[in-house]
This record gives structure tokens, C-alpha cells and sequence, in this order.
């Protein structure tokens, strides 16, 4: 799940960063589940709910892996006591990592976290990512950049883009995604994943106008969804993402599987801050930190905190 190449990145005339107008979100409720939650208090006991996490137990115990420099903090979280840190430090580390799996999953998931970047942010190499692996090995959709899929994974991941520096930091919000249809990078003959910039139902081109850029040094809610296609030979597939409750971007006409019974079912949660194969390290600094809190995965709509 890697990318070193521009070759879904092209940008157009760079025309300022926006914010969008709400639309009633895709494929749920016009509040989402958080609405029936205040505080998001037992908001884990919903029979759409699939994990959720705001760190509050002061470890990782609810997580299946971790990695790298992910670790539990005070600083400042969005809600409540702790939060999740991830920083990088250029020549020490890539930054860091957890996973969660909740198998056998479901065809519909949707994700929210909050997020915050430094204020001395720049860019991140990848994000936050849905995927969908095969039941028996849940690990299939991990280390396959630069592959097309098989039909024994698929997956997108929630990011900022920087648009080989034509967006300023932290880059703008987009969906890179690896599915059976995905087209191939020209330049290198490689399955770099595709990405998608709002507002759909296209894939768009990245520093549009109507790009969204979130701020630095402040908390904001991220979500996105992705759906399946609904049988082997359908591109009726989909995909949305939203920003502090505002539709951002929602795409259609995706083949993500050919196989009925491969469902989304892992959540990674990464600050992949920098990779020193990547052409464009010039970008990256020396260290930057990001922080998560208040993840929700669910078969429905989720919405921000309330």
C-alpha cells in the first residue's frame, strides 16, 4: 500500500483551499449513530457497531497490533484523558501503527476518528485504512503495493495528499483505494493505488476547487465508507468521506471484489510519516506527530461526536 509515483496525483490550477457545504450523508442517517450517544457514551453496545475506541483504558488491549511509535498520551486528546500519538523522526523511524480486525466484517463499513496534525505538520507518505481480507488470512491485504488485486483483497485508506507540493499542509483530504478495476501507473507499470478527490462521483483531480484542506494543531473528525459491490460482475460499488460532518467527496462505480464472500474487515490506523524510497522526501521534515481518539467502525453512518 504504497505509493512513489504522480500518476493519480496530476493537479490542476490550484485554486485555494475550501471547506464544503454539508449533504445528508451517504447510506445513513442525516445525524448518524453518535446522535443517539452524547459523549459517545455507550456507543460500543450499538448492535451497529462494529469497534470502538477513545483510549480511555490508558493502553492498547482492544487493538491487535501495534507498531512503531504509536503510544498513549495525556497531551491534550480531543475528549476525555488519553489519546493515541503517533510522531516520526526522519532517520529513526516511518512512525507508527495499529490494527484492528473484526471478522468476518460486513460489505457496508464506516470509519470515524478524530484526528490532529502538529502545527509544524507537513506531509504523510499513507494514512487510515479500511480493508478487506479473506477469513483465513487476515493478513491478505497487507504488503501489496505496487500489486493489482487478485480478488483476495481490496482496500482504501483516508488521507492527506499534498499534490507534489501544490497543496499546503497537512494536503488535502482524498480516497486511495486498490481494487479489482484499478488502472496502472504508465510510467513504472505498477498497481499504485488510486486516488479519488472530491467531489465524485469520478475520481477528480487533485488541488481542485473544491479541495479540502483541514488545519493544523486542532482536532477534527474524519470519516470515511466504503461499500462493496454487489456481485462479481457489478462496478456498483462505493465509497464517501467526510469532514467534521460535512460531505466531502462520494464515489460510485467501483468493482472492489469478485468474490461475494471477501468483506471489509480491518481498520489500520497509521501515521506512515515517511519512506526513503520515496522521490518526494524533500517534502517530509525532520519530525512531525499526529494524534488519534474517538475511532468508531459501524455498519451505519457515524457522524461527529455530539
Amino acid at each position: 500500500m504504497s505509493r512513489v509515483t504522480g500518476f493519480h496525483r496530476r493537479a490542476s490550477t490550484l485554486l485555494g483551499a475550501c471547506w464544503l457545504a454539508a449533504a445528508a450523508p451517504a447510506g445513513g442517517a442525516a445525524e448518524g449513530l453518535a446522535a443517539k450517544y452524547p459523549g459517545d457514551a455507550g456507543i460500543e453496545r450499538d448492535p451497529a457497531v462494529l469497534f470502538a475506541e477513545n483510549f480511555e483504558s490508558g493502553d492498547f488491549s482492544r487493538w491487535d497490533e501495534r507498531r512503531g511509535t504509536a503510544t498513549i498520551t495525556d497531551a491534550q486528546p480531543n475528549a476525555g484523558r488519553w489519546c493515541v500519538a503517533m510522531p516520526m523522526t526522519r532517520g529513526k523511524d516511518h512512525g507508527g501503527d495499529t490494527i484492528k480486525w473484526f471478522l468476518p466484517g460486513a460489505d457496508r463499513v464506516y470509519a470515524r476518528f478524530y484526528v490532529k496534525f502538529s502545527a509544524n505538520y507537513q506531509y504523510s507518505h499513507h494514512f487510515v485504512w479500511l480493508a478487506a481480507n479473506q477469513r483465513k488470512n487476515k493478513w491478505s491485504a497487507f504488503g501489496k503495493a505496487g500489486l493489482k488485486p487478485n480478488g483476495t483483497y481490496y482496500s482504501t485508506a483516508m488521507e492527506p495528499w499534498f499534490a507534489w507540493g501544490k497543496n499546503p499542509p497537512p494536503g488535502e483530504v482524498n480516497l486511495y483505494s486498490y481494487f479489482l478495476d484499478m488502472e496502472v501507473d504508465p510510467k513504472m507499470n505498477k498497481y499504485w493505488g488510486n486516488a479519488f478527490f472530491p467531489p465524485g462521483p469520478g475520481k477528480g483531480a487533485a488541488a481542485g476547487p473544491q479541495r479540502v484542506v483541514p488545519p493544523r494543531d486542532r482536532w477534527h473528525c474524519w470519516e470515511f465508507m466504503l461499500e462493496a459491490n454487489t456481485a462479481p460482475d457489478r462496478a456498483d460499488g462505493r465509497q464517501a468521506m467526510w469532514v467534521d460532518g460535512q460531505l466531502v467527496g462520494e464515489f460510485s462505480g467501483i468493482r472492489w471484489r469478485n468474490d461475494p464472500d471477501l468483506r471489509v474487515n480491518c481498520l489500520w490506523l497509521e501515521h506512515y510519516g515517511f519512506d526513503p524510497g520515496d522521490p518526494t522526501k524533500a517534502y517530509w521534515p525532520e519530525s512531525q506527530t499526529v494524534w488519534f481518539d474517538d475511532i468508531v467502525v459501524a455498519r451505519e453512518y457515524i457522524g461527529p461526536r455530539r
